[in-house]
């Protein structure tokens, strides 16, 4: 009696057992794959944002000056470089040096007045157009870190640390030191020359 050549069907259905388990294997695989990608894409994003923001104010801090200047509303007392913690006005404000105009195409000097205030859980760095600036006075917000809990802020000088920095000193801190609690519980803390070469 000849047999016809061909797969029985217990051959057939272990045949598709391995076949279906190395596809579920390989699309997870797949998936794991894609979202481990995303997840490097967010933080690489991360990375470059936060790297963009310590560039900015190592920068500005670095070209800190001891030029005063009075707070644009003119409500408050002219001062130089003031921070700490407050309820109501800026993180840290300053006026900075060092602003770059090519070729002098702008009628204004290298002084800037820069202030860092957190607002919603974001940390915002405003840049006005002149160091003594008045309400109608152009500015620039930017974005340095969003997500944030709380910004903790201490000031170095000489061996002690201060938790504000009043401005009526006459001197600048030696350092100042940053720190961002984001929502997830991370905390980055970063260190700042003050009119240094930061």
């Amino acid at each position: 009696m000849n047999r016809s050549a061909g797969f029985t069907l217990v051959e057939m259905l272990v045949a598709l057992a391995v076949t279906s388990l190395l596809m579920v294997a390989g699309s997870t695989l797949l998936i794991q794959t894609l979202r481990s990608g995303k997840m490097v894409e967010t933080r690489t994003e991360i990375v470059r944002d936060h790297s963009m923001a310590h560039s900015l104010l190592r920068e500005d801090l670095a070209s800190a000056t001891l030029r005063k200047t009075a707070a644009p509303d003119g409500l408050d007392t002219a001062k130089a470089f003031h921070g700490g913690k407050s309820a109501f006005g800026p993180l840290l404000a300053f006026t900075r040096s060092g602003w770059v105009n090519p070729a002098d195409v702008e009628p204004r000097g290298d002084l800037q007045k820069v202030s860092y205030f957190l607002e919603d859980g974001r940390l915002v760095r405003r840049a006005w157009l002149r160091p003594d600036p008045v309400p109608g006075t152009p500015h620039v917000d930017h974005v340095l870190a969003e997500n944030l809990d709380g910004v903790g802020l201490r000031f170095l000088s000489g061996d002690s640390w201060h938790l504000a920095w009043s401005g009526e000193s006459g001197r600048l801190p030696d350092l100042v030191e940053l720190s961002l609690v984001f929502a997830e519980g991370d905390e980055l803390r970063q260190l700042f020359l003050v009119g240094g070469s930061g």
